[in-house]
């Protein structure tokens, strides 16, 4: 029976489903890449401002000291013109040459450290190109020798993975010959597998002992080691007084 003539409506109501809480795997996904991407950014940031610190020192102990040296040696130069005009003449050259020396060394020094650390052609050049120039420049820069033996094939390297393979290199034969003392150095590069390089660098220098604090190398074992985990890699160290040091590494290739 209708009332008053008005159609009737349904009261029914249609219940809706729950909205879902839990994150779709893919949204999870890319969650994470972006956490791991801002991960790896923020480690680069402090890596890059260890190399910025590590520069500054260098250069301060190095050839900035090397300057304070020869203005030193000139002060000395200055006073004993002033007081022995016209005598003295040899003991004036013999500072004056000392001036040269100190000054030829701390440019020496920086030429060093700018030829050491300008960028090379990391997109245009293959990853053994790179490492081959690497130990040729450390050879012609000190009397260490550098055997690099290279197990072909290798899977192709993105830019980032020779960038760091590059530069552990380079500290590694740095360590070696500045806090080692080393003479000779065996670099092996060989295939991991399809998607992964391996490295190692050995030396005969001194060693030491991992477990000891080395205030000198800290920063350059500490820097080599985030460079390597920061895309993905693994880092390891053997050393022994009187038995060298080895660094080992095992990066993706992507």
């Amino acid at each position: 029976m209708h009332n008053g003539g008005m159609p009737r409506t349904s009261t029914r109501s249609t219940k809706q489903a729950p909205a879902r809480t839990e994150a779709r795997p893919a949204a999870r996904r890319a969650g994470a890449a972006t956490g791991s991407r801002a991960a790896a950014a923020s480690r680069m940031i402090r890596v890059t401002e260890w190399e910025l610190q590590r520069i500054l020192l260098d250069i301060h102990d190095g050839p900035v000291q090397s300057m304070y040296a020869a203005l030193s040696q000139l002060d000395l130069l200055r006073r004993a013109i002033a007081e022995h005009a016209g005598s003295g003449v040899t003991e004036m050259t013999e500072r004056a040459d000392r001036i040269r020396r100190s000054l030829e060394t701390g440019l020496a020094e920086v030429r060093q450290f700018i030829g050491e650390f300008r960028p090379p052609e990391f997109t245009d050049r293959k990853l053994v190109e790179l490492l081959e120039a690497l130990a040729l420049q450390h050879e012609a820069s000190t009397d260490a020798h550098v055997v690099l033996a290279v197990r072909k094939p290798l899977p192709e390297t993105a830019l980032p993975v020779k960038i760091v393979l590059y530069r552990v290199m380079q500290e590694a034969l740095s360590n070696a010959y500045r806090h080692g003392g080393a003479h000779s150095v065996q670099v092996t590069v060989s295939a991991a597998g399809r998607k992964a390089v391996r490295m190692t660098i050995a030396d005969d220098g001194a060693g030491f002992d991992p477990g000891v604090e080395q205030p000198d190398a800290h920063f350059g074992l500490k820097g080599m080691r985030d460079r390597v985990e920061m895309i993905g890699g693994r880092f390891g160290l053997t050393s022994r007084p009187g038995a060298g040091t080895q660094v080992a590494v095992e990066v993706p290739v992507a």
